[in-house]
């Protein structure tokens, strides 16, 4: 499934922070409807060029992103978080991603 069909369908009844910056890359495109305050990238349109302005936005966001999609990487090394789960308990997928992200965090701390 496609993250930004998964948000939708995530959100339905709850809505997400409106205080809170939301930080998405090009694939939620058009999520600015549902996600008022998300900052992305901008988009180089064809045949067009950025400006310096855009590109040094975008080189911020993507310094932020790199951090994010390293840390996704480190909690993935687990392999129960990727591989398909045959036990239906509810909510047990969202248990095994909260420890984790715990034990990712635990990692980077003794490391650091």
């Amino acid at each position: 499934m496609h993250d930004k069909t998964m948000l939708l369908e995530e959100t339905k009844n709850k809505r997400l922070p409106r205080k809170i910056k939301k930080l998405f890359d090009l694939g939620f495109f058009g999520i600015q409807a549902v996600c008022p305050n998300s900052v992305m990238p901008n988009k180089k349109q064809k045949g067009k060029k950025l400006s310096k302005k855009q590109k040094t936005m975008n080189r911020r966001i993507s310094r932020i992103r790199v951090k994010i999609e390293n840390s996704f990487a480190g909690v993935k090394r687990l392999r129960i978080v990727y591989q398909i789960s045959r036990i239906r308990k509810e909510d047990f997928a969202d248990l095994v991603f909260d420890v984790c992200c715990g034990l990712w965090n635990y990692y980077l701390e003794q490391t650091s």
